[in-house]
């Protein structure tokens, strides 16, 4: 197994994805999808995208948006695609594996590989549990049991059966102009069931935020990885 591994700097998700995929006329899973903003982004870049979560209250709100050429909902979870096998060019997982319950990653990753055409991939975006905002965040929200778990999953589960892996590192410059404006973007995530908007506004996240965040301006750096697994060993061996 090839393990390339590379530091990519200061960049975007999306500047990330375009450097390292090229999706113009593939089909894509974007997996845990949020509020689809990753399944359009695609879809410009030339995609057809099913974007699939299992949360209630997200999935309402996908079936409201406006239709859009290319780009297709679905509520149901990572190990439950309601597609074909072997028709998908590539799974995504944007910040979405470590939301995964840990028992699942099995029957998702067994799911993964049914779906996927004989050269089709998986990318797997995560965030790294480090940093100044994962400080403050971790005082409502600590994520690094299951991010810990999402990552022995792709190590157990996926990698070792594709003969390619690239690993990227990189930071996410991040700023917010007010403190009401971080507690907003996180009091408002409906995904997020084991935290409520008073914990994510209690004054103790609220002094760590200004302690952190004043000598940097308000402005941070999200430490990010991204796993690319190409060419399935059972494919090509």
């Amino acid at each position: 197994m090839d393990v390339e591994q590379q530091d990519f700097g200061s960049s975007t998700d999306l500047e990330i994805m375009d450097r390292l995929l090229s999706v113009d006329g593939k089909f894509l899973i974007d997996a845990g999808c949020g509020n689809m903003q990753l399944s359009v982004a695609m879809a410009e870049r030339g995609a057809s995208v099913l974007g699939i979560d299992p949360d209630v209250v997200q999935g309402e709100k996908n079936r409201q948006m406006p239709m859009i050429a290319n780009v297709g909902f679905a509520q149901t979870g990572a190990d439950s695609i309601p597609v074909e096998s072997g028709s998908v060019d590539g799974v995504l997982f944007s910040y979405s594996l470590h939301h995964v319950p840990e028992r699942v990653y099995p029957a998702v990753f067994n799911e993964v590989l049914r779906v996927l055409k004989p050269e089709g991939f998986i990318y797997v975006i995560e965030p790294v549990a480090a940093g100044e905002l994962n400080e403050v965040m971790s005082l409502f929200h600590d994520e690094r049991i299951v991010r810990e778990a999402a990552q022995t999953a792709l190590d157990r589960l996926a990698i070792p059966l594709f003969e390619n892996v690239s690993v990227v590192s990189y930071v996410i410059p991040t700023e917010y102009a007010t403190w009401d404006e971080y507690a907003d973007r996180y009091g408002g995530k409906s995904y997020n069931s084991n935290y409520t908007e008073a914990q994510v506004r209690d004054e103790s996240v609220k002094r760590r935020f200004m302690e952190l965040g004043a000598p940097l301006g308000f402005k941070f750096k999200v430490p990010m990885k991204v796993t690319y697994l190409q060419d399935r060993k059972d494919i090509v061996s």
